[in-house]
């Protein structure tokens, strides 16, 4: 309590992740930062609740002997844990490096050795088994879902609940700096045969304050993550904006329920490839009338290549953006490859704009646009 008080109270300009982490905590002590779903119930965490639980997974991880320049590796889908070991190990002066959930074990073999991380995070047995079987050797290993690992016996393992509850009171406020690399992956690749991307504090601040402003988003958008977590455009285009802005972050419980979960959460903002809206195309036109003979098929049809008319939109349009979660989104936001034009266009008969992100305009200064967009063909969040 001590930590969290001082931290809210710092009179520090925010110039990094963590310390508008704190900004947020200090503005919006009754806001939800983050919701997500735990055997189907939705949790909350406040502002202040997570800034506190960040401080102390820093404590724990200064504890375990990470500091200044040390690399946490991370392995998982989206979860609430993984937010918060990101932004502890950021707190630090750390350099967090995401590691593919698809990768081949001699890429991630590769990878461990090219990043020597000094802590590991993983979901579940199977990213730790992963993790162990690549030859992780660093300080510890700390996995979320304790399910199917109690038998395990190796001591560099931890159980975050456990390894949480022992950490010491921790610093003030966060030790980082603008100049410290807070993400380091690799553009295209494996470790071997592809540059290294470092991106400082200041870098990924100065990007979401353009996303910010092209997007015109704000504290009250409910944004919605739902697939694989990779840390390095999520936090560039989707941590990095939620921080600085101060909305809701949603995440889903798994990648199978992401779907249900998106309809119950009626998110404003969502990111995706064009893959992703592709696969919600056809979830939607699988409920479409399998003839346009008929009356309904007749209506459907009309309201879909209209432009305007409010009953189409009621009975029609917005229930169909509904079948995807989609029919309150603001901001359907697209990185990678631009969508084709058919699928821009089946998605604004719905009402819902695909906008390819990051715009160059909104790329970091000084950084090729083809060097940041093919970074995100493989560290990506899909809703």
């Amino acid at each position: 309590m001590h930590t969290l008080n001082k931290a809210l109270s710092s009179s520090n300009s925010p110039d990094t992740l963590p310390a508008h982490l704190c900004e947020q905590a200090r503005l919006q002590p009754r806001t939800v930062a983050l919701r997500f779903k735990r055997l189907g119930i939705w949790h909350e965490k406040r502002w202040p609740d997570l800034l506190a639980e960040v401080a102390g997974a820093a404590a724990a991880l200064q504890t375990d002997g990470f500091g200044n320049g040390d690399v946490l590796a991370l392995l998982g889908q989206p979860s609430p844990e993984a937010v918060v070991m990101l932004l502890a190990a950021q707190w630090l002066g750390g350099v967090v490096a995401p590691l593919a959930l698809d990768a081949e074990p001699e890429a991630l073999a590769s990878a461990l050795i090219g990043l020597r991380p000094c802590i590991a995070f993983g979901d579940d047995q199977e990213q730790v088994d992963r993790l162990l079987a690549a030859g992780f050797s660093g300080k510890r290993l700390i996995y979320a879902d304790a399910r199917g690992l109690h038998a395990y016996r190796q001591t560099v393992l931890a159980s975050y609940g456990e390894w949480l509850a022992a950490a010491p009171d921790g610093s003030a406020y966060p030790h980082c700096v603008a100049r410290d690399v807070a993400l380091r992956y690799h553009v295209a690749g494996g470790w071997d045969d592809g540059p290294v991307c470092r991106i400082t504090h200041a870098e990924i601040l100065d990007g979401a304050r353009r996303l910010i402003a092209a997007s015109g988003l704000n504290v009250g958008e409910e944004a919605f993550a739902g697939r694989r977590f990779a840390p390095a455009g999520v936090v560039r285009y989707l941590l990095a904006p939620w921080l600085l802005a101060g909305f809701t972050l949603n995440i889903a419980e798994s990648p199978e329920s992401r779907d249900p979960d998106r309809r119950e959460i009626g998110p404003s903002l969502i990111l995706g490839s064009a893959e992703t809206y592709a696969r919600l195309r056809s979830r939607i036109q699988a409920r479409l009338p399998a003839s346009r003979d008929g009356w309904r098929g007749r209506l459907v049809s009309a309201a879909l290549h209209s432009r305007s008319g409010l009953l189409a939109r009621i009975l029609v349009r917005r229930p169909l953006a509904e079948v995807a979660g989609l029919g309150r989104v603001r901001h359907a936001l697209v990185v990678g490859p631009a969508p084709d034009a058919d699928l821009t266009e089946f998605f604004a008969r719905l009402g819902v704009s695909l906008r390819r992100w990051p715009d160059a305009a909104c790329l970091p200064q000084n950084r090729p646009p083809e060097h940041d967009l093919a970074s995100l063909l493989n560290v990506w969040v899909a809703p």
